[in-house]
């Protein structure tokens, strides 16, 4: 959060008030995504009943009598997080990150054929072509076991004229990452990438408008948008060779473990393991995409805020195991070092896992490394200076100019 952001109740709420944050994600509420002023009553009870607190921005709007602290900060709760992953995972990476790279660019580009096959099938009303799927799937499968970094690197190119398309894609790659760090067999990985890939299927009978839409959806838009889970389920029923899972992921992507979500608003493990999965990949690749109307979290904003969700949205404990295969850096977060020098997380170290590899981008001057180096802080202990070399924290790109999109890839 910024620095004028403060935790208020929402019982303490009132006109005028900016709302920064919420306690939940912004894409669960139909409030727009950037934050807004509190400008009626009918917006009070909206947040009333919808959470237990809220983050104000006090610069933008009015303050509250009474303010919430935390006990402990979020920041050094995921450090002790990062430092209690396992240590002898199922799945060791077997190339490095350059390795796998030229391999990975040729799945994701066979993924993104396909995914843009099969959606316009499915928005023609032809049938899909499931005999396509599970060679691409296998091979972004493969890929990922040997080393995820790659593909965790590629979903960072993210278009914002083929939302759909990319998110479909870069959730089929985070999942497989995610059942790989839980240690779940190939044929599991498998079934959940196909979901993962085809949940949003259901968004070709949408209007195009309704989803290019560049501002908030009214009530009327947003029950409508939700319907394409039922239209997702409706397509895979009547697709040959669709395997049941798929469609129970279909189904239970946008369930949340406290009981709001949708379709059925199902709770805690009466959704099945896979929509678990799903709804936390989903959730995250969300939040830090850009949108017309707003702009996505960075990496490692997105892991606190799902963080702060755990037990509400998501199941505390996959919520955990999600941050531990991401790091609480995730790759493509902007970070500085003891040193002064700025750079972006290009890989993890899965044993370590707070010292991730950095790509330099600004040396200790802040000014602009010609080179572009890259650090493996799992060895690269001291800095020039022979001081002890760790990641400070991660850094608004803002604050120096810098759009860690030009430097992916």
């Amino acid at each position: 959060m910024g620095q004028h952001d403060k935790k208020v109740s929402a019982d303490h709420l009132k006109l005028g008030m900016f709302v920064a944050g919420l306690d939940r994600p912004w894409l669960e509420t139909p409030f727009p995504f950037q934050g807004f002023v509190i400008k009626d009553t009918e917006e009070l009870r909206q947040l009333e009943n919808l959470c237990k607190y809220v983050y104000i921005d006090t610069a933008l709007g009015v303050g509250a009598d009474s303010y919430l602290s935390d006990q402990t900060t979020t920041e050094q709760a995921l450090e002790n997080l990062a430092r209690s992953a396992i240590s002898d995972p199922v799945y060791h990476d077997t190339v490095s990150v350059e390795e796998e790279l030229e391999i990975a660019k040729d799945k994701h580009e066979k993924a993104c054929e396909l995914v843009g096959d099969f959606m316009e099938s499915a928005r023609k009303g032809k049938e899909l072509r499931v005999d396509a799927v599970k060679p691409v799937v296998d091979g972004m499968v493969e890929s990922i076991i040997r080393n995820p970094d790659a593909f965790m690197w590629l979903t960072k190119l993210k278009q914002k004229d083929a939302y759909t398309y990319s998110h479909s894609i870069d959730v089929c790659a985070l999942a497989i990452a995610f059942g790989r760090h839980l240690g779940l067999p190939k044929d599991q990985l498998a079934i959940l990438a196909q979901g993962a890939l085809m949940f949003d299927v259901g968004k070709m009978r949408l209007p195009s408008e309704l989803l290019k839409k560049p501002r908030k959806l009214d009530a009327k838009e947003y029950e409508l948008v939700k319907r394409h889970v039922e239209f997702g389920v409706s397509i895979l029923q009547k697709t040959n060779g669709i395997h049941k899972d798929v469609i129970g992921i279909t189904v239970t992507h946008h369930e949340r473990y406290n009981g709001a979500g949708y379709p059925r608003r199902l709770r805690n493990e009466n959704i099945p393991l896979f929509g678990r999965l799903a709804s936390i990949v989903d959730c995250y690749d969300a939040i830090t995409s850009d949108r017309p109307y707003s702009k996505g979290l960075s990496p490692h904003d997105a892991v606190r805020k799902l963080y702060e969700w755990r037990n509400v949205d998501f199941q505390e404990e996959l919520v955990e195991s999600f941050i531990q295969c991401l790091g609480i850096y995730p790759t493509g977060t902007l970070v500085e070092l003891s040193s002064g020098e700025v750079g972006i997380v290009v890989a993890q170290n899965r044993v370590r896992r707070l010292r991730p590899k950095v790509m330099l981008i600004l040396d200790a001057n802040k000014q602009l490394v010609g080179t572009l180096p890259t650090l493996d802080l799992a060895t690269a202990i001291e800095d020039v200076n022979g001081n002890p070399l760790d990641i400070v924290g991660a850094v608004d790109p803002a604050v120096y100019n810098i759009d860690p999109k030009e430097y992916y890839l």
